[in-house]
């Protein structure tokens, strides 16, 4: 009679086991990969050393790439942050007419294809003279990383609780005083996690980037895909690519147990 639930939980341990494995199959790779000697992809590695790495520190495109994606993350995800924090907390405050529609407009880009967004903004950008410019590519980031500032911000300023606010004003607070002094001090995990999850997605985005950024604003993921198709695997990218990997779970250890982020996703 017991072995009907042991069975079920002991499939239920191996299909959880062989998801995982799945998913990380790929990343364990690459990092087993990035420490090959040889100059060609080849799994698994016949011999190990860090020379890609120290290859990867001294290329001055790879560092340019880098450099490039880390300056347009950084200022679409602070625009992105104070942008969809603002739109969020007058959804949930003020709760605007129309506020269903506001919602699917700021939410759009999880929605249509970023191919179409893409061309629509290479299309506007055109006729502003934005086309290959630092403003562009950053904005166009912003468009795509908004979304997501807005679904965690909104779901952070549903938990707290209005009449905190409330009190505060009652005892003479200014509406400034009581942002900086309860609100933001509240909200302070979901900014964290609005702008983790913006620097990812700006970071790795390669489709609105290779339209809308020029010959000078060479984001690090078009550079890889450029190499990729002229070029096949290149082994600095594999060392770049598993330092960034290192890079992306530390942050994700680190959030989720100070922060606790995955609590407003």
């Amino acid at each position: 009679m017991m072995w009907g639930p042991k069975l079920a939980r002991t499939a239920q341990i191996a299909w959880t086991v062989l998801a995982y494995l799945f998913l990380l199959a790929p990343i364990l790779v690459l990092i087993l990969a990035s420490f090959d000697e040889a100059r060609f992809f080849r799994f698994p590695p016949q011999a190990y050393s860090i020379k890609w790495f120290e290859a990867a520190a001294s290329s001055g495109e790879y560092r340019s790439a880098l450099g490039v994606s880390t300056l347009v993350a950084v200022i679409s995800a602070l625009l992105s942050v104070v942008a969809g924090s603002l739109a969020a907390f007058a959804l949930v405050r003020f709760d605007p007419p129309g506020k269903r529609w506001i919602e699917v407009v700021l939410l759009a880009p999880l929605i249509l294809p970023l191919i179409v967004w893409a061309i629509a903004l290479l299309q506007l950008y055109s006729r502003l003279g934005l086309s290959g410019t630092l403003a562009g590519l950053v904005l166009a980031h912003a468009v795509i990383t908004v979304p997501y500032t807005v679904r965690i911000m909104y779901s952070t300023f549903e938990r707290i609780d209005p009449v905190l606010e409330a009190a505060a004003a009652s005892l003479g607070a200014s509406p400034m005083r009581i942002a900086r002094r309860i609100v933001i001090p509240l909200a302070t995990p979901g900014l964290v996690t609005s702008a983790a999850f913006s620097l990812l997605v700006s970071f790795n985005d390669v489709i609105v980037s290779s339209l809308i950024a020029g010959a000078r604003w060479i984001t690090f993921p078009v550079r890889v895909y450029a190499q990729l198709r002229s070029e096949g695997v290149d082994p600095i990218t594999l060392a770049i690519g598993a330092g960034i990997i290192a890079v992306i779970l530390i942050a994700a250890i680190v959030g989720e147990y100070t922060l606790k982020w995955s609590r407003h996703l």
